[in-house]
């Protein structure tokens, strides 16, 4: 829950360095600028005695993190500059849908029956809650289905690159290949970008905030968790992330709250932990038929 609470404050924290001058690419640049070197620093606290990974794999997790982290990351907070963070989160969690398809087309892993049934109110929740959003934001909503889609790819890149070294390490160089990732496209900025860094202590205050608690803790955290609870029950936690999102963006960014979007993000929410309970309820049957 402490992990879902340092990402869910991540978009109100790019809000607040955005009111002070710097745009998108300049905040995420700096923000997996910090992180990078923390992580570095807590890697070394706690593997002090783990060599640093072979070169052929570290430029693999670079990849990860400039073509994975980068990518999301950047085209989800450009949108949030026009869109509510409460809503672009909802809207962004029909990844899952893009992940079974994903799996589907890749791994000929035909998606079950349980998963279908999520699925249809996961979209139901997002047709709903995109009905919120004015016209002249189509942009943003375009935007953040993209960041979606990309975090799909991005999954299969991390579990492929995990299997071959430990979490820490492997998202402490990750998020290094996304800070270079942005570095990369501040040096050329292609597509007519532009970048502005804070030009005053608020702005850096709230990106090195945004670096420390809505990046390096909640991984921190997320890896502690993990270790204590196991993958199935951590998946059935966060799904808290977008109702504490919704809930910053209500108390900090004054977003309003109305029926349509309550409804929209039950469906969505509830969908992913129901179907995160059934299938844990089937994986625990298995075993059940096998031992009998």
């Amino acid at each position: 829950m402490m992990s879902s609470l340092g990402f869910s404050i991540g978009p109100t924290l790019a809000k607040y360095a955005y009111d002070e001058g710097p745009n998108p690419l300049g905040v995420m640049t700096i923000r997996f600028t910090i992180a990078s070197l923390f992580m570095l620093i807590v890697r070394q606290i706690m593997l002090r005695s783990a060599p640093i990974p072979k070169f052929g794999l570290l430029l693999e997790m670079f990849a990860v993190g400039a073509l994975g982290i980068t990518t999301v990351s950047f085209t989800y907070f450009l949108a949030i500059e026009t869109i509510d963070t409460g809503l672009a989160i909802v809207i962004w969690y029909c990844n899952p849908l893009v992940v079974v398809f994903l799996y589907w087309i890749f791994y000929k892993k035909r998606p079950s029956r349980n998963i279908l049934i999520s699925l249809f109110f996961t979209i139901t929740g997002i047709a709903i809650t995109t009905g919120q959003v004015k016209g002249g934001s189509n942009s943003a909503i375009a935007l953040v289905l993209i960041s979606a889609f990309l975090f799909a790819f991005y999954l299969l890149g991390l579990a492929n690159v995990l299997k071959k070294i430990d979490l820490l390490t492997g998202v402490t160089f990750i998020n290094i290949g996304a800070m270079f990732g942005y570095w990369i496209i501040c040096a050329i900025l292609p597509f007519d970008l532009t970048v502005e860094f804070p030009q005053n202590v608020a702005g850096w205050s709230y990106i090195a905030a945004f670096g420390l608690f809505g990046t390096v803790v909640p991984f921190m955290f997320s890896f502690a968790g993990m270790k204590r609870v196991g993958p199935s029950l951590l998946s059935v936690i966060t799904t808290i992330e977008p109702v504490l999102a919704i809930v910053m963006g209500i108390i900090f960014l004054s977003e309003p709250v109305t029926t349509q979007r309550v409804i929209g993000a039950t469906f969505v929410i509830g969908a992913l932990i129901a179907l995160t309970l059934l299938e844990n309820r089937d994986e625990a049957k298995v075993p059940a038929k096998n031992q009998a």
